[in-house]
């Protein structure tokens, strides 16, 4: 079984997205400094996944290949 890296998976879904950090802070109504946390740690919670998943209009499954 492989590991997805979470961080990995919010930057390419970010990128496909077109988002800026900025845009995703205020959309995921988060501050800009969690959007950078985000995109550095390579694990998180499922709701986090969920919410950023949500923000980005990504499917919970696409977002888990992304991190691979």
């Amino acid at each position: 079984m492989q590991l997805i890296d979470a961080g990995k998976a919010v930057r390419a879904a970010q990128a496909n997205a077109g988002i800026s950090n900025a845009e995703l802070s205020r959309i995921a109504k988060t501050s800009p400094q969690q959007v950078i946390r985000w995109r550095a740690q390579p694990n998180m919670k499922l709701h986090t996944m969920q919410n950023i998943c949500n923000v980005l209009g990504v499917e919970i499954a696409d977002f888990l290949t992304l991190g691979k």
